[in-house]
């Protein structure tokens, strides 16, 4: 019974191993894809499939960066906020 659990568990284990791969391949098509597009509009028929992996590449680690920068925007905001409350909480003291 045990050995059945064992092999139950890792079947799930594979089965979410192969979703995320799924995910991650399906990302890497939706850029792959942008890539060609804006490489056919601005270039016509004169690139290459290294032209398409290195934009599509660039556009990820660009979004990532974007990602990243939106993330810190909204820490300063919030930490603007709490300072800001504080602030306030301080000027109604002091009156």
């Amino acid at each position: 019974m045990a050995d059945l659990l064992e092999v139950y568990n890792d079947m799930n284990k594979q089965a979410e191993v192969d979703e995320l791969q799924k995910e991650r391949v399906d990302t890497i098509v939706k850029y792959a894809s942008a890539a060609e597009e804006m490489l056919e509009a601005n270039y016509g028929e004169d690139y290459n499939e290294e032209d398409v992996a290195k934009l599509a590449e660039f556009l990820i680690e660009n979004d990532i960066a974007a990602e990243d920068d939106q993330e810190k925007v909204a820490e300063y905001d919030q930490l603007g906020r709490i300072m800001a409350r504080s602030f306030l909480d301080e000027v109604a003291a002091a009156e």
